[in-house]
């Protein structure tokens, strides 16, 4: 007696369901990785921060000074050679809510509470991070300086300002900041080492 052999394939519905797990689970997967991805430039950030600090510091020591915005470029590569450049340079970085905050190393020096001439620096960077921008970008500038979208690096924090929340935009001539009373306030967004002038904010 011959056996019929039923050959039985899936049936749409199930394909569907398959397929659709399968996107549910892509979907996680792309999500974790870009987070760990944002986390590993925002690891650089701090590495990069911390050797621009670590720079302005050798130069303090020989100089007695904090560099101005229209020297640090040039001084700071004496013990920096290769300056930092964030990947995701003038960027939209991670902000809080109803704030923006542009990707860049900010740097400034101004006077300190005491009145000394460039007796106070401030290194800054924001992160692409949620987590990172709450748990390491709050908490360092008070008063008017507040910035809860970037960590801040240097001397009395409370005194300067290195936000960076708007379109980054070459300037010609010195790093001098519109309304500044001159180069001891600058802020200089450093990116990489600059084929000419460094930019300003």
């Amino acid at each position: 007696m011959l056996q019929k052999s039923l050959k039985r394939g899936f049936t749409l519905i199930e394909l569907l369901v398959v397929i659709t797990i399968i996107g549910i689970l892509a979907t996680g997967a792309v999500t974790v990785y870009t987070s760990q991805i944002q986390k590993a430039r925002d690891t650089t950030r701090i590495k990069d921060i911390n050797a621009l600090r670590g720079a302005v510091e050798q130069a303090y020591q020989d100089d007695t000074t904090y560099p101005d915005g229209t020297e640090v470029i040039a001084n700071l590569q004496e013990y920096l050679p290769r300056m930092p450049k964030d990947n995701k340079h003038g960027q939209t970085c991670n902000a809080a809510s109803g704030t923006t905050a542009i990707c860049a190393y900010a740097y400034r020096s101004g006077d300190d509470a005491n009145g000394i001439t460039d007796g106070a620096f401030e290194v800054s960077t924001a992160f692409e991070n949620a987590s990172n921008r709450t748990g390491k970008g709050t908490g360092e500038d008070s008063g008017a300086q507040v910035d809860d979208n970037r960590i801040e690096l240097g001397t009395q924090l409370g005194v300067i300002d290195t936000s960076v929340s708007a379109a980054i935009t070459i300037q010609s001539g010195s790093c001098t900041t519109a309304g500044a009373a001159g180069a001891a306030t600058d802020k200089v967004v450093i990116n990489g080492n600059p084929a000419a002038n460094p930019e300003c904010g």
